[in-house]
């Protein structure tokens, strides 16, 4: 974990407890490679919420194009997903 006094931290550090949370809820599922967005809104669960402005992960799927497909891994995801915030 990155630790900064940066004015940019707390948001930085958000969007790594994020990527953190995502990961966790998918490490023991088996539903990669995510190929749409019909695939990735069915896997992705309620209540993980994005920092920026309290989207849920599942209203990031939006911002997606199909150039972000397929989806490899967990961790794929969580960075497709958290280029969707702005840092504020």
């Amino acid at each position: 974990m990155i630790t900064t006094n940066h004015p940019l931290g707390e948001a930085l550090k958000d969007i790594e407890t994020f990527k953190l949370k995502l990961a966790d809820y998918f490490k023991d599922k088996d539903v990669f490679p995510i190929k749409n967005k019909v695939e990735l809104g069915s896997a992705l669960p309620c209540g993980i919420s994005m920092p920026c402005g309290d989207l849920e992960a599942g209203e990031l799927v939006k911002f997606l194009t199909d150039n972000d497909f397929p989806i490899k891994n967990a961790e794929d995801l969580a960075i497709k997903l958290s280029k969707s915030c702005s840092i504020q």
